[in-house]
């Protein structure tokens, strides 16, 4: 019997002296160091992936105020060169008008002088509506419905006609936009697409 607790406690310091084994260290130390860099690894990768996204965020609010400010100005400036148009055609049947006046009083040498002046006012009158569009346009340098679908904004339509690209106010979606009924104005040249 005293053999076999001698046996015991042979085994026992054999297994105790095993974590003072420099391997058994080695391993456990590497174990260690594995669980840290594990961790610091992960602290990275969410850091980075937040600052990502806060990026991503930025970079999309940074493009729709872009964009948005662009057509501002366009609209301002097709507001603008409407009320200068709207000014030169009165204007321009003023002149008509009183051109008219002339003909009636005047003799047949002055009549086509004054007839040839009230064409080239008819044809000035009809010339000016084309001159009303906008003095830029946005950069084609890119496919800006891809980009805008890639960033999110869905509400990006391009026109059919002139091929400008705009941004649709108001994302509600109604049952008629669903199918495909509902119209957008181009703010360049002012033709309706339905979306």
């Amino acid at each position: 019997m005293e053999e076999q607790y001698i046996q015991i406690l042979e085994k026992t310091n054999q297994q105790l002296s095993l974590w003072t084994n420099p391997y058994g260290i080695m391993i456990g130390v590497l174990a260690i160091l594995f669980t840290i860099l594990t961790i610091v690894a992960a602290v990275i990768i969410y850091r980075q992936s937040k600052d990502y996204k806060e990026k991503i965020q930025a970079d999309r609010e940074q493009y729709a105020k872009n964009i948005n400010d662009f057509l501002a100005s366009q609209k301002s400036i097709i507001e603008q060169r409407e009320k200068q148009a709207n000014k030169v055609e009165e204007k321009i049947d003023k002149l008509l008008e009183e051109y008219e006046n002339q003909l009636k009083e005047s003799s047949k040498s002055q009549k086509v002088e004054i007839e040839k002046a009230i064409e080239n006012l008819k044809e000035e009158k009809s010339l000016l509506g084309s001159t009303i569009g906008p003095l830029t346009v946005s950069p084609n340098n890119f496919n800006l419905a891809t980009s805008a679908s890639v960033l999110g904004l869905s509400n990006h339509h391009t026109c059919k006609s002139c091929g400008f690209g705009f941004f649709v106010s108001g994302g509600s979606r109604t049952f008629a936009s669903l199918m495909g009924q509902q119209t957008v104005t181009c703010p360049k040249c002012g033709s309706v697409d339905s979306i």
